[in-house]
């Protein structure tokens, strides 16, 4: 695990003092309130949501017994396997919505304590207000998030759909038919899968003090659903809510040039301007606001930008560096001194084993494992001026080409890499530039010039 070095010390009552007279901690007891009511019902939805999940089971089981008393001794062998999975799929079902039902009472509990402790000692105590008030922000932060995914995973239940042609097909089956269970978010597809759009829709995030049209040159997700843009041509972050609404705007030094999350609630940004300022500036976002905690300087051009295991990787036109996030040192990790832009943007694979660089100038996309040692260098016709590559939680690599105006995923079984052109101008691109994947069916592409990002529905 990598600690961040504090860089100041400050003692809670110098913080404090004058706390309880600030606008924030007045507040806070609505905003407890205010919590407490969504998840109490969210937790009564959940509940009654656990019944509709134990009939539903209980009819399916009762199809499965009904077809079944018309069959002989191989329909009595496939009963009982498919009974045996519906009794697990209805069994994780419940389990996942008592999970809900348990961290919602885990989350209310604790506010409940903290409220009953404030209320008992912050007239007189301003530091036990202040520690208090900041773990009630983090505890409603953390509902945030529960109820973020709750709102994503439409209501479980199962059905049950029978093979058709069961007695022509009995012998080769293996269970009478198949136990669907709804709500969730769907699994995402082996990384070899070839995804298809199923539609695209526009998402404006220009504001009214923008006085350019945008560039957005970096996205990232963050842990509560939200999302992190920088806007080059702006100076800006932009928070936007998991519906693409901007929330909230942070002025930048000029250039931002890629974003990337470091933590839930915490991101980096590459600052690069045409003089001397190449900066990674540390940001927080916190009660739907953007804050600037710290700033790396850097040696050299900042451009894209990556991070894992408290590591950040900033490519820099012809070499990649990697910085420790706990001392702010870099290093080389690799060089392609020939002319033109060779280290475009970087993206990292979730296990931190393969790096991803876009050589912009050779039309390339090159696969360094950890060390910085080349494992493969992909040249392809679709694979022309590469901007940046982006790589799901599920291991699936997406690559922007700002010129072709296309996204393209790159897939590879058996040691072979192939390219498939996933969107283009028919599904809003103009200039696609940056790349986010936002869930297990949609793509977030940011674009050169364009007030729009595109989100692409897959499938």
């Amino acid at each position: 695990m990598t600690f961040r070095q504090c860089s100041v010390i400050k003692h809670i009552p110098d913080v404090a003092k004058g706390f309880n007279d600030t606008q924030e901690f007045k507040e806070l007891s609505q905003r407890v309130s205010d919590i407490r009511t969504r998840l109490a019902h969210e937790r009564q939805s959940r509940k009654k949501n656990d019944d509709v999940v134990n009939k539903s089971g209980d009819n399916c089981l009762t199809q499965t017994q009904t077809i079944g008393r018309s069959f002989n001794a191989i329909f009595y062998r496939l009963e009982r396997r498919t009974v045996s999975e519906m009794e697990n799929s209805k069994t994780l079902l419940r389990n996942k919505i008592q999970a809900d039902v348990d961290q919602i009472d885990d989350v209310t509990e604790k506010l409940n304590m903290l409220t009953d402790a404030l209320k008992d000692g912050s007239d007189t105590n301003e530091a036990l207000s202040y520690i208090g008030f900041s773990k009630c922000d983090e505890l409603i932060f953390n509902a945030q998030i529960l109820l973020e995914k709750n709102a994503k995973n439409d209501d479980f239940k199962m059905t049950f759909q029978h093979f058709k042609g069961v007695t022509e097909y009995l012998s080769s089956l293996e269970m009478l038919g198949e136990v669907i269970c709804e709500g969730g978010e769907k699994p995402l597809p082996r990384p070899d899968h070839v995804f298809e759009v199923e539609k695209h829709v526009l998402h404006n995030v220009k504001v009214a003090d923008d006085k350019h049209t945008c560039w957005i040159t970096g996205i990232c997700r963050l842990a509560n659903g939200e999302f992190l843009l920088s806007d080059r041509e702006n100076s800006k972050l932009k928070l936007l809510n998991s519906s693409y609404h901007v929330l909230s705007t942070s002025d930048v030094p000029d250039n931002p040039r890629d974003v990337c999350s470091t933590g839930q609630r915490e991101a980096a940004v590459t600052v690069n301007d045409t003089k001397d300022r190449h900066e990674i500036l540390l940001v927080r976002v916190k009660a739907g606001k953007i804050e600037q905690m710290k700033t790396i300087k850097c040696q050299h051009t900042c451009g894209g930008l990556a991070y894992h295991g408290g590591h950040l990787y900033v490519a820099a036109r012809t070499a990649l560096h990697v910085y420790n996030m706990a001392g702010g040192q870099g290093r080389q990790l690799y060089s392609d001194e020939k002319v033109g832009i060779t280290v475009n943007r970087c993206a990292v694979s979730p296990d931190g084993s393969r790096i991803y660089i876009t050589n912009y100038s050779y039309h390339q996309l090159i696969t360094l494992n950890k060390d910085g040692t080349t494992l493969s260098t992909l040249t392809h016709p679709e694979l022309q001026y590469p901007s940046s590559p982006h790589v799901t939680p599920h291991g699936h690599v997406f690559v922007t080409c700002d010129v072709l105006y296309t996204v393209v995923q790159v897939t590879e079984k058996n040691n072979q890499q192939t390219v498939t052109t996933l969107a283009g101008e028919k599904n809003g691109l103009t200039t696609p530039y940056s790349l986010c994947f936002s869930s297990n069916s949609s793509l977030l592409v940011g674009q050169l010039d364009d007030d729009n990002i595109v989100e692409l529905k897959l499938k």
